[in-house]
């Protein structure tokens, strides 16, 4: 159960580093403003631009809604000047804006959606302005950004990982009456896990042959405590002969992980907008605004769902790791001088508690998919489990 734990730990840790890693540099941001606009330093091309509007004042600020034209000033450095870039969208997609009013003390953030890809589909220097009335006197405040063609890093991720994904769901959602994303996400889920099937069987049979011989193992650090080099001969000898190794199990995580993390961005930089460049051909004319994102009219799959969805999902790895636990409680019975019986009541416990805050903090929409994923992973243990050894 070791590597399950290990497995679960370089899945969060790697997880944390690629989001801090796509997510571009630090904002930049002017402390000594009444007013602060904070933007991301560097962002690459295809990345929606976000403001963070801090009211550091006593008084409230309204910033006028503009729609169809972008909000607040935007100008482009060229040829040593800036020079204003305006942009109109059609009329419809105005329907849910409006006049945004921050409070004293408080923050609001300022998307450009389906203003991005024309404003800055372009690298270079750029600059966000917003003026407003303070003290009866019309102050300017601003924020500088780079706006940078991506790396081949991130060339790399967005061809092989998140575009395929982007792409495969929209196509779901639009087959699907009523475009629903919650089904769109059900059937997505089915088919990675489809098509992960055989090294998913193959890690979890590797899994059960570890715990088979977890006591041959445990007995070995018992008899060579003061010899590291023979413990580890030994180790890889049962290792060999059994034919298994503790990261087989591995494989499907790893693979698993950049979907994971490509569902997130996918969702997380909406449907309401979606730039036409990441669409392929055939999907160039679906209508992102007949997406539903209410699953069964009760659940947001684009935002945060802090209680029933964690509570669901953390319930499901509980479930898929006592069934894991169940068919090796009676090897660990029969050594309870190993450290495995305590170690494995406290992940039974700790890591559905992890999952859980781990899909508190992020949209309903990648719980869902972890959930769904787990309730397949639930079906396959429960086979893996009554087959013979």
């Amino acid at each position: 159960m070791q590597n399950r734990f290990l497995r679960f730990a370089f899945f969060f840790i790697a997880f944390l580093l690629a989001f801090q890693l796509l997510n571009g540099s630090k904002n930049k941001e002017n402390t000594t403003d009444d007013v602060v606009l904070a933007i991301k330093s560097k962002i690459t091309i295809g990345k929606e631009v976000e403001v963070r509007i801090t009211n550091r004042t006593e008084a409230p600020i309204t910033i006028e809604n503009k729609c169809p034209k972008n909000p607040l000033t935007v100008e482009r450095y060229e040829n040593g000047e800036w020079l204003a870039k305006d942009v109109t969208i059609e009329e419809d997609q105005c329907s849910n804006s409006g006049d945004i009013l921050i409070e004293p003390r408080k923050t609001q953030i300022v998307r450009y959606g389906a203003w991005n890809h024309e404003l800055f589909g372009e690298a270079g220097k750029y600059r966000i302005s917003l003026k407003t009335i303070l003290n009866e006197k019309e102050k300017a405040f601003s924020g500088e950004f780079e706006i940078a063609p991506p790396g081949v890093l991130s060339k790399g991720w967005h061809y092989l990982f998140y575009r395929p994904i982007f792409n495969t769901l929209v196509f779901l959602i639009s087959i699907i009456p009523g475009h629903s994303l919650g089904w769109a996400i059900i059937l997505l889920t089915l088919i990675i896990k489809l098509v992960l099937l055989g090294p998913n069987q193959k890690a979890l049979r590797a899994q059960k042959l570890m715990q088979k011989i977890q006591p041959q193992l445990d007995a070995l650090k018992t008899k060579y405590k003061n010899d590291s080099q023979k413990l580890a001969q030994e180790t890889m000898a049962v290792w060999k002969k059994y034919k298994v190794s503790p990261m087989s199990s591995c494989l499907p995580m790893i693979i698993q992980f950049p979907i994971l993390i490509a569902l997130f961005y996918v969702v997380k930089d909406g449907f309401d907008n979606i730039d036409p460049n990441l669409l392929y051909d055939n999907l160039k004319n679906f209508d992102a605004r007949s997406i539903n994102v209410m699953f069964l009219g009760l659940m947001d799959l684009t935002q945060k769902n802090i209680i029933v969805l964690p509570v669901f999902v953390g319930g499901l790895q509980f479930l898929q790791m006592h069934l894991t636990f169940a068919k090796n409680k009676g090897a660990t019975q029969k050594n309870t001088a190993s450290p495995m019986p305590m170690m494995n009541q406290m992940m039974k416990y700790f890591m559905p508690i992890m999952i859980a805050v781990f899909t508190a903090s992020l949209p309903a929409a990648v719980g869902f998919y972890w959930g769904t994923s787990t309730l397949f992973g639930v079906i396959q243990q429960i086979v893996v489990n009554k087959s013979k050894d």
